[in-house]
């Protein structure tokens, strides 16, 4: 490529399938590494090419350092501005200090949730990664940000490399505790959110209960079920010898209290997530809340019923 290193990725047609290919594997299997040759053939190019292109997206500050990891927020690929949403909930936002407001809105600037180095986020906040470090905290006791740490595994050699720290912008507000017939369903959802636990899928009836009874707390607390399915799906191969304990020792780690996502409390949706359709029963992704029906009941002619009516049934699925 002539003159590689004065054209914008976004002009290359081979960075953006590179880019591109990195995508679709974040979403398909964002925890296995994807090897150059790989990435090559999801790309359609050479390892070389890959090589070079890859180099080209991190000079870029599109992808980190580990030609892996996308970089979110303003390093996307896409041209699109981000949406003014999470910076204008950002500013609204009454923060702990004037360090802490410009942080929030440097996260905001990124999105609800999403991925950034210190050094980054210092330079879009106009302050030192110091004052970054020395307010971070500042920000998660006040329930406006969740930070995770990330790293990433090499598969031949075992050295662990530290990755960007994950993000999620907090509302602050903690969800309320359920009450009547809500608390009351609390048991047959655990037992829904077992059954999609799929490291959990070979233990004894007694492991079951013992894994559906220690969600009640959580759920009576006011825990949606996503939350509840990521915290003890995590490890989806992993063979566990003491279930019972495992799953305690899950549950244990997160907080008493659900802080609803800023995205959530903002738009009054819930964030995209697994449900599954009332009518056929098939597991879809929506942002819609409640349990809404999927789209091919709905063109089935499938209704939401109201209180106290049976919901019109659709044939299961089979493919």
């Amino acid at each position: 490529m002539p003159q590689h290193r004065d054209i914008s990725p976004r002009d290359c047609e081979s960075c953006r399938k590179v880019y591109a290919a990195l995508e679709d594997h974040k979403e398909a299997a964002p925890e296995e590494w994807l090897t150059t040759e790989a990435l090559g053939q999801a790309a359609g190019l050479g390892v070389r090419a890959t090589q070079v292109h890859s180099a080209h997206l991190v000079a870029h500050h599109l992808v980190d350092v580990d030609r892996r990891t996308l970089l979110p927020g303003r390093s996307r690929m896409a041209s699109e501005p981000v949406l003014p949403g999470a910076v204008a909930w950002a500013q609204s936002v009454v923060a702990p200090d004037p360090t802490c407001a410009r942080c929030l809105i440097a996260l905001a600037s990124v999105g609800w949730e999403g991925q950034i180095h210190t050094e980054e986020l210092a330079k879009a906040a106009n302050v030192s990664p110091r004052s970054v470090e020395r307010h971070r905290p500042h920000l998660v006791a006040a329930d406006l940000v969740q930070f995770r740490k990330a790293t990433r595994t090499d598969p031949v050699t075992g050295f662990v490399t530290k990755l960007a720290d994950r993000f999620t912008l907090l509302s602050t507000f903690a969800a309320r505790p359920l009450e009547g017939r809500a608390r009351e369903a609390v048991p047959a959802r655990a037992a829904a959110l077992v059954r999609r636990v799929r490291w959990l899928s070979g233990v004894t009836a007694d492991e079951r209960r013992f894994a559906e009874q220690a969600l009640y707390f959580c759920m009576y607390n006011g825990w949606p079920d996503e939350p509840l399915l990521a915290a003890l799906d995590a490890t989806v191969d992993r063979r566990v010898y003491h279930p019972n304990g495992y799953v305690a020792k899950l549950l244990r780690k997160l907080p008493l209290e659900y802080i609803v996502p800023a995205r959530d409390a903002y738009t009054g949706t819930t964030g995209r997530r697994m449900v599954d359709c009332p009518a056929c029963r098939t597991p879809y992704s929506t942002e819609r809340p409640g349990r809404p029906i999927c789209g091919p009941c709905r063109d089935a002619g499938a209704t939401i019923p109201a209180p106290g009516q049976e919901l019109t049934r659709i044939p299961v699925r089979t493919a």
